[in-house]
């Protein structure tokens, strides 16, 4: 459809806008800019963000990680480890539920427990992902009501240099 509009009495065909980024050739020059220096900053940047997403690594980190999953439990003092990857609990009206990691957890890396697996985004970004992991976990199991925090015993091995082991928790709120 083509809308019309009058100009000094005359007609003059004006083209109806097709999409919001049919833009003009001042506009268009003004988004290209910005859209550049939005693309700058975040390759920029990216070597200060724990995953490096959007950065450049010209050698793959050769780090190893070897996640061991327990569990805090309302009325035991001592962690109660995760075996194979499941537990039992109970929710609110007594009744018990199975739970699995794999069921939340879909990344193929922090998916596997207990066996070392190669760290393919690098120690840093894997840990900060099994840390968020953790909290995702922990805040979708409604029906678990004795669970109050899920722990990760982390065995780590970064480029070779010493075995180290980091403990990440995850706490209900």
């Amino acid at each position: 459809m083509v809308a019309v509009s009058r100009v000094n009495s005359a007609e003059v065909p004006v083209r109806a806008r097709r999409s919001l980024l049919d833009l003009g050739p001042r506009a268009r020059v003004v988004f290209a800019i910005a859209y550049a220096t939005v693309m700058a900053w975040v390759i920029g940047s990216a070597q200060w963000r724990p995953d490096h997403v959007f950065g450049f690594q010209m050698f793959n980190q050769s780090s190893k990680i070897n996640i061991r999953l327990l569990r805090r439990v309302r009325g035991r003092r001592a962690p109660v480890p995760i075996v194979n990857g499941g537990w039992q609990a109970r929710d609110a009206h007594g009744k018990i539920h199975d739970f699995r990691w794999e069921d939340r957890v879909k990344d193929p890396v922090l998916r596997v427990l207990e066996k070392p697996v190669h760290a393919k985004y690098g120690l840093d970004g894997q840990l900060f992902r099994l840390e968020q992991a953790l909290a995702d976990v922990l805040a979708h199991i409604p029906d678990d009501a004795e669970t109050t925090g899920l722990i990760a015993s982390v065995g780590t091995l970064k480029n070779g240099r010493f075995p180290t082991t980091v403990r990440l928790e995850a706490e209900r709120r």
